[in-house]
Formats: C-alpha cells, sequence, structure tokens
C-alpha cells in the first residue's frame, strides 16, 4: 500500500476530528458537572445513578418521618408529664377534701379547682400536632375525648415507616 501526503493528512484531521469531540464531552461533564447528558451515552452509570437517586429519596423519606415521628413522640411525652402533674394536683385536692377538717367555702372551692383540673386534663386529652391527635391511637383524626371524658380513639399503636419493610412504633 502506498503511503501519500493524502492519506497522512487525512489520517491528521481523523485524529483531530477524535480529540476534538472527546474535548467537547469533557468541557460539557464540567460545565454540567454530569458524566453522562443521555442514559445511552453509559447505560450502566445511568443505572447506577437511577438506583443512588432512588436510595437518596428513600433516606430523604426516612429522615423526614423519623423527624416527625420523633416530635410526635416529645410532645406526646411533654404533654405527658403535664397530665402526671394534674393528676397529683387532683389527688391532693381530693386528699383535703376527705380530711374533714374544711368549711363549706373550702370544699366549694375545692370542688371548683377539681372541675378546672377536670377542664384541664380533657384539654391535654385531646391535644394535637398539626391538626393530628396525641392519643386518639391510629384514627389521629378523631378528637379522642369529649367534654364529658369519654374515650372515642382506639387502642391501635401509631408506627412510622422509616424504610423499605422498617417500621417503628
Amino acid at each position: 500500500m502506498r503511503v501519500t501526503q493524502n492519506n497522512f493528512y487525512n489520517t491528521f484531521v481523523a485524529d483531530q476530528q477524535t480529540i476534538k469531540e472527546q474535548l467537547d464531552i469533557l468541557n460539557r461533564q464540567i460545565s454540567s458537572g454530569m458524566k453522562i447528558k443521555y442514559g445511552y451515552e453509559d447505560p450502566q452509570i445511568f443505572s447506577d445513578t437511577l438506583r443512588l437517586d432512588y436510595e437518596e429519596t428513600t433516606l430523604a423519606q426516612a429522615v423526614e418521618v423519623s423527624t416527625d415521628a420523633k416530635n410526635f413522640a416529645k410532645n406526646t411525652d411533654s404533654v405527658m408529664f403535664q397530665f402526671t402533674d394534674s393528676l397529683i394536683k387532683f389527688k391532693t385536692l381530693l386528699i383535703q377534701a376527705a380530711n374533714g377538717a374544711n368549711s363549706d367555702s373550702n370544699y366549694y372551692a375545692i370542688s371548683n379547682e377539681m372541675k378546672s383540673l377536670k377542664e384541664h386534663l380533657v384539654n391535654l386529652s385531646n391535644s394535637s400536632i398539626n391538626g393530628r391527635f396525641l392519643f386518639s391511637g391510629t384514627a389521629i383524626d378523631v378528637k379522642p375525648v369529649d367534654s364529658q371524658g369519654n374515650y372515642h380513639g382506639n387502642a391501635e399503636s401509631l408506627k412510622a415507616v422509616i424504610g423499605s419493610n422498617v417500621q417503628i412504633p
């Protein structure tokens, strides 16, 4: 085979074209921050990217649900502490009333304070966070206690889904 100037020129131009295309690809990757633009450029990287995007979304949802569950539990604990304090106060008033050494006006005052404590306990029982009642079980949209003290929720416990087949109460 005879090598001519024309062959050298064609080879040189083809090499220059290949180098320019590779440089264009690298410049696009640098400017966009993405290794590939289209899935057909590298199917393995594309499938890895899809998998990682899915995992990132799943983890972000798990963090959001976990944070929400943590806030729900903290608020429930806070209300339970207030509930305990109110019950201790109620018990103290019962002991004072059972003492027998009170005048009628004292019994009337104790009675009024106990009524207000009952209302406070009902209000605590109906505590809600973002429209979700804390003490109504899984029926979070149902007001758990009416003004008479009757319970309308259920006994099921809430579970937070924090991953694939992973739930915590």
